[in-house]
C-alpha cells in the first residue's frame, strides 16, 4: 500500500511538471485574445501574474503554491479563483460520474452475465454486438443522438444544463456508455470461462440446480475481475465528460477544461489536470489494494 501511495505522489509530480511545461510551449498566452490593449498594459497583466519572469521561476511559484493548497488565481474569471471554480465544478462532475458509473455498470454486469449464461446463439449474439457496438461509438455521436432523438424529434427530455431530475436523463445514459459496454464485455466473457471450470463441473454433479449454480458459483467468482476495471473505468468517465459535457452544457470539470484550454487559462487547466490526475491515481491505487484483499494470490506474488 505504501509503495502504490509513493508511486501515485512521484506520477502526480511528473503529470504536473509535463502539464505546465506542455501549457508553456502551446501557440499563443492568456492575453492574446483580449482586444488589443497598449504594450504597456499587457506588460503589468503579464507582470502582475508572474508571466515576465523566466520559465524555471514560474515553474517553482505555481508548485510551491500548490504544495500550500493554493491553486492561483483564474486569468479569464478574474473575480474567481481556480480553487473556487474547481470546487464547484468537481462537485457536479462527481454526482454526473457516480450516477453514470452505476447505471453502466449495473446494466452491463445485468447484460453481460445473462448473455455468458445464456444457452441460446441469438440471443448471446444480439447482445454480443450491443456491447461492441457501445464500446465502438464515440461519446459525442451518442450523445448528439440521444439529443436528437429525445430532445429534439420527440421533445420528451431537456436537451441542456441540470435544472431539474429530468435534465440528468440524457447526460447520464450519454456518460454510461463506456462503463456499460466494458462491464457488459468483461462480464460475459469470464461468465463463460466460469461456466467451464472444475468446481462448477462438479456442483453441478452434486445435483445442485442450474440457480445455484449460477448465483453462488459462476456470477460469485466471475465478478471479481470486475473489480480490476474499476480504474479504466473512472478513465473513461473523465475523459467521456468532456464531450459530454460541453455537448448538454454543464458546468463540469470537463466543459472548463474545455474553455480554458481554448482561452490558455494556465492555471485553469492545471489546477483540473490536478484533480483528474489525484482522481485517476486514487482509483487505481484503491483497485490495486482492493483486489489484493479479494485475491490472496497477488499478495504472495508482491512478497516474492
Amino acid at each position: 500500500m505504501l509503495q502504490r501511495l509513493l508511486t501515485g505522489l512521484l506520477t502526480l509530480f511528473v503529470v504536473i511538471s509535463l502539464t505546465f511545461v506542455l501549457l508553456r510551449l502551446m501557440p499563443g498566452g492568456p492575453f492574446d485574445q483580449e482586444r488589443r490593449v497598449p504594450p504597456a498594459i499587457k506588460a503589468n497583466m503579464e507582470a502582475c501574474y508572474h508571466l515576465n519572469e523566466p520559465l524555471w521561476k514560474q515553474y517553482l511559484l505555481y508548485v510551491g503554491g500548490v504544495a500550500h493548497g493554493d491553486l492561483g488565481p483564474s486569468y479569464k474569471y478574474k473575480s474567481r479563483t481556480v480553487t473556487d471554480i474547481v470546487g464547484e465544478a468537481t462537485f457536479t462532475s462527481a454526482k454526473l460520474g457516480f450516477m453514470a458509473l452505476l447505471v453502466g455498470g449495473l446494466s452491463g454486469v445485468a447484460l453481460g452475465a445473462m448473455a455468458g449464461l445464456s444457452r441460446n446463439r441469438w440471443v448471446d449474439g444480439l447482445l454480443t454486438l450491443l456491447g461492441v457496438a457501445s464500446i465502438s461509438t464515440p461519446l459525442f455521436i451518442f450523445g448528439g443522438l440521444l439529443v436528437l432523438l429525445f430532445a429534439l424529434t420527440l421533445n420528451w427530455l431537456p436537451a441542456a444544463t441540470l435544472e431539474t431530475s429530468a435534465h440528468y436523463i440524457l447526460p447520464v445514459l450519454s456518460l454510461s456508455l463506456m462503463p456499460f459496454s466494458y462491464a457488459f464485455l468483461l462480464t460475459r466473457t469470464t461468465v463463460r470461462e466460469t461456466r467451464s471450470r472444475q468446481y462448477v463441473l462438479i456442483k453441478r454433479s452434486e445435483g445442485l440446480s442450474e440457480g445455484t449454480i449460477a448465483v453462488r458459483h459462476v456470477l460469485r467468482n466471475s465478478l471479481i475481475p470486475l473489480v480490476s476495471i474499476l480504474g479504466p473505468l473512472a478513465a473513461a468517465i473523465i475523459t467521456g465528460s468532456f464531450a459530454v459535457e460541453y455537448i448538454f452544457a454543464i458546468p463540469g470539470l470537463g466543459r472548463h477544461f474545455v474553455t480554458a484550454v481554448t482561452n490558455r487559462d494556465y492555471t485553469l487547466v492545471m489546477g483540473i489536470t490536478i484533480v483528474y490526475g489525484v482522481a485517476l491515481i486514487l482509483f487505481n491505487t484503491f483497485t490495486d489494494i482492493l483486489y489484493g484483499f479479494l485475491d490472496p494470490r497477488l499478495r504472495e506474488e508482491s512478497r516474492s
